[in-house]
């Protein structure tokens, strides 16, 4: 075991000394100070601050991992970069710390400069060197190389923050804390960052508040080793505590990896003032406007979105993407199987269909807007297993009024008879047809629509009557909601899965002329269900429409056995699909 005495312990001597000369007391004009030098007692070896028992720590046992016994200082660190067996790889360089050692990656600009704040750090862990980035973690109770934005444990201590009078709320120390790997700094919910400026004494709770005296890593630096500065008397680096590691994470958060501090009533910091930074995307820059206060500040070009007719299209700008080490390649929307992109103008690309459901798409509509959403996620380059992607969620909003004055200018539909089931050759108009009791009608209609992928047309009621008013009773339906009304006699072949519909009908009954109608809607498959639904017990489509008056192009003019065909008499409602409300079109 290790022997540790206190400076009030017997085996510690401690003296006071003025570290002011007589001629400055004389003067009158110098702040009194002191210095204290403590010293171990006989038996005792060590600094006067930590110090060992010579008997007992004799036997090899005192001294924790990366320190070696010393009879006249006790445990002193092992320089294990001094060692013959190298234990960074060139161009590495090692750097010896307390208790370890560092392998730093030199710049690709320089890889002859000295050790230095900027260099990443890569950690040694069970005879293997860890990738950039990563740590000798435990994770399960193993070591392994891992990640610590994945593995960290949160501290979130209120007192301190930067804001936090110690004298007024007591003093707090991180020279006895058991540091244990990788933390994230938190005040309250929000997550934090040490401050990167000289910070008041006697604030963060403790006597002398620890701060870094240079700026947070990048993402793409991976682990680096930083300085920290303690402020006493008028020093804002009176003290330089042991460096720290602390690595940039995706999400814009930090991890540190923290050590304890050299002397007692020091205490690391949390910046008060970072909460607006957490806040900040990652084409974001969290900018200080003075010592005190920083805001949100969009870098350059920003993501681009653009909201079509038929297509969501989102752009990010490819030097940020660099920037934030995120592969372009890599990206897709919510649903995975959705990833083309397009390299165009300095950025990259990605687009959906305006549809619910496609690709992850969700659709909320009230009575004035309808909101298409989705989300791009985008992973690291190095794309390691565990890697977190980065999301951009996005969203369109459409005004249901606007859109369906716009969709009205757009439409045009035609009805024919047709001569059999294929469809191909219909029936001249203006000319009789001659058509044998007990034949079939073959019916087909289209419609022009420049959102082809979007809309789909659907037959809601064909019928006939004995006049050229849609409205005249008595009718006689082929189709009514929908569906046939008796399948033995009518055949829907196509209706709700594309822009033509068709349809056949047994032509029966005694009659000199019959007028035929039908009754459409354009159906909008992102909002709902467009395929017709039949069933012995059929109910009405839950598509909300308002029937308006028929439109009429022409008669149907029938003699005994012979159908005279000069034009056909449609309806052609169009149904947003969002509401209540559908226009009809094309007079």
């Amino acid at each position: 075991m290790t022997s540790t005495v206190p400076l009030d312990e017997i085996n510690c001597h401690c003296f006071l000394a003025e570290l002011y000369s007589p001629v400055e007391r004389e003067r009158g004009d110098a702040f009194q100070t002191w210095s204290v030098t403590c010293t171990c007692q006989d038996g005792f070896v060590g600094d006067g601050i930590t110090c060992y028992d010579l008997e007992f720590c004799a036997k090899g046992s005192c001294c924790r991992q990366g320190y070696g016994w010393s009879s006249e200082l006790g445990c002193v660190d092992v320089d294990e970069c001094s060692l013959p067996d190298q234990p960074c790889s060139p161009p590495q360089v090692c750097e010896n710390t307390p208790g370890s050692f560092n392998c730093l990656v030199p710049p690709e600009d320089n890889l002859h400069s000295s050790p230095g704040d900027s260099r990443s750090v890569q950690f040694q862990c069970g005879g293997r060197r860890c990738p950039v980035g990563e740590d000798c973690i435990s994770v399960g109770g193993s070591s392994l190389c891992a990640d610590p934005c994945l593995h960290y444990s949160v501290l979130n201590d209120d007192w301190r923050s930067t804001t936090n009078y110690g004298p007024a709320n007591g003093y707090h120390c991180d020279s006895s804390v058991n540091w244990q790997g990788w933390y994230r700094l938190f005040l309250g919910n929000t997550s934090v960052q040490m401050p990167e400026r000289c910070v008041e004494k006697y604030m963060c709770g403790t006597e002398i508040p620890l701060w870094l005296p240079l700026a947070h890593p990048q993402l793409l630096d991976g682990v680096v080793q930083r300085s920290v500065c303690g402020h006493y008397y008028y020093d804002c680096c009176y003290r330089r505590q042991n460096p720290i590691h602390v690595k940039a994470c995706y999400g814009n958060y930090y991890v540190y990896k923290f050590v304890p501090t050299t002397l007692c009533n020091m205490a690391y910091c949390a910046d008060v003032n970072t909460t607006v930074c957490s806040t900040c995307g990652v084409f974001d820059a969290c900018v200080r406007d003075n010592e005190t206060h920083w805001r949100c500040e969009r870098k350059g070009e920003s993501p681009e979105l653009v909201c079509g007719r038929s297509l969501l299209k989102v752009g990010l700008p490819n030097v940020y993407l660099e920037a934030a080490g995120l592969d372009a390649s890599s990206a897709h929307l919510a649903d995975g199987r959705c990833s083309a992109h397009e390299d165009r103008n300095g950025s990259v690309w990605y687009q959906v269909e305006r549809r619910e459901g496609h690709c992850g798409n969700t659709l909320e509509t009230n009575t004035t807007h309808a909101v298409y959403s989705n989300s791009l996620f985008v992973y690291p380059v190095d794309g390691r297993n565990g890697s977190r992607p980065f999301g951009f969620p996005f969203s369109c909003v459409y005004p249901l009024e606007t859109e369906s004055k716009n969709m009205q200018k757009v439409h045009s539909a035609s009805m024919s008879l047709y001569r059999d089931s294929n469809y191909t050759q219909p029936y001249p108009a203006g000319q009789p047809v001659t058509l044998i009791a007990g034949s079939s009608l073959h019916v087909g209609v289209s419609v022009e629509e420049s959102e082809a992928e979007r809309f789909v047309v659907v037959l809601e009621d064909c019928y006939t009557t004995e006049s050229p008013s849609p409205d005249n009773l008595p009718r006689t339906y082929m189709i009514q909601d929908r569906c046939p009304t008796n399948r033995t006699q009518v055949t829907v072949e196509e209706s709700g899965s594309s822009l033509r519909a068709s349809f056949s009908a047994l032509l029966q009954g005694e009659y000199r002329y019959i007028f035929l109608h039908c009754r459409l809607s354009l159906c909008d498959q992102g909002s709902s269900s467009c395929t017709p639904v039949c069933s012995r017990r059929r109910s009405r489509s839950v598509s909300k429409s308002i029937r308006l008056k028929p439109l009429t192009i022409g008669p149907i003019t029938c003699k005994y056995f012979t159908l005279v065909m000069t034009y056909i008499v449609y309806e052609l409602i169009y149904c947003r699909g969002f509401g209540p409300k559908c226009r009809v079109v094309g007079k």
